[in-house]
């Protein structure tokens, strides 16, 4: 299979974030309406189309074709954000830092690295010992849908989702709900906004493969079929080694998750040195004409040119004001 080199103006991301500490995000009822609810009304509004996620306890990991970095910024932010609310409001707290501040949003360059990412995206579950399958996995997740949708990039799925607003979401008893509680809270979340119109979550499973200009159905199907007989040779060479931790965890921001050490580094992913060196020296000529630009700016130009892509900062401080 070739690997065509993808052009600039459509691009498939790899999302992925995670949360500071704790277990804030469980495989549960309450999490999956809430989030389902939170991505469906930011689709209404973001350039972005989204073609697959895997939601763990404490991190996502998302897929999604975009053709502005802008939009999914602010749709990354948006999502975290709503999310923290959601949370606070659970669990009864004034105050939560719960995310890492370093998203990994990563530019996927070529075809290999983005069968890779989505191979590594549905066997988290399994990987973490969860589930022996991913077919198991109770937890926001779009195997399913990546399953079932027509060999087309253009293939939908959509799902009606409540539009839940945050006066709806109601305080926890405790950091790990009974079954009953978690019922009966879902229950008058609904009720709530069944007066409302409702949001649509849509699914594209395949769009991804259209930033490698594959839009053949045999082509499609033959990517998918690799897809699931990867996820399934590395299953069955896990499953002796993996036990499904058969429990549900409760929504803790309490236990501290200390990160590694960071440094500094620019995300994408590729399969070959040239692609990725190709994508290195057209970042750093991005960085040069910011640079240029703001020098300007400071020099007192107002109409500067900026690169698209770029987020515009502030004008410098001019003067010192008495």
């Amino acid at each position: 299979m070739r690997k065509p080199r993808m052009p600039r103006s459509k691009k498939m991301y790899d999302l992925c974030f995670r949360s500071l500490r704790g277990l804030p995000l469980p495989a549960r009822t309450l999490t999956k309406l809430l989030i389902e609810s939170i991505i469906g009304r930011l689709l209404c509004t973001e350039a972005i189309i989204v073609c697959s996620y895997v939601w763990m306890s404490n991190h996502a990991h998302m897929q999604v074709f975009s053709l502005d970095c802008g939009a999914l910024t602010h749709f990354h932010g948006r999502l975290k954000k709503q999310l923290t609310d959601c949370l606070k409001r659970l669990l009864s707290l004034s105050q939560l830092n719960l995310w890492d501040n370093r998203t990994n949003i990563g530019e996927v360059l070529d075809l290999e690295a983005a069968i890779a990412r989505v191979v590594y995206t549905y066997l988290n579950p399994v990987r973490a010992g969860l589930v022996r399958s991913i077919d198991e996995y109770t937890g926001c997740n779009t195997w399913k849908e990546f399953l079932s949708v027509p060999a087309d990039v253009n293939a939908t799925v959509e799902k009606e989702v409540p539009w839940v607003l945050l006066p709806d979401v109601e305080p926890l008893s405790q950091e790990n709900p009974s079954l009953s509680e978690e019922r009966g809270l879902v229950g008058r979340i609904q009720d709530k906004a069944s007066t409302r119109e409702r949001n649509t979550v849509r699914i594209m499973p395949l769009k991804w493969l259209h930033a490698f200009n594959i839009v053949d159905p045999v082509e499609i199907e033959k990517v998918r079929q690799r897809i699931i007989s990867e996820v399934r040779e590395e299953e069955a060479r896990l499953a002796p080694k993996k036990a499904p931790l058969r429990r549900i965890e409760g929504f803790v921001v309490t236990d501290a998750y200390v990160p590694r050490k960071k440094s500094r580094k620019i995300f994408m992913y590729a399969s070959c040195k040239e692609l990725r060196w190709a994508f290195l020296e057209t970042f750093h000529s991005f960085i040069r004409k910011c640079r240029e630009c703001y020098l300007l700016m400071k020099q007192g130009y107002t109409d500067v040119p900026w690169p698209p892509g770029c987020f515009k900062p502030p004008i410098p401080r001019l003067c010192n004001a008495f």
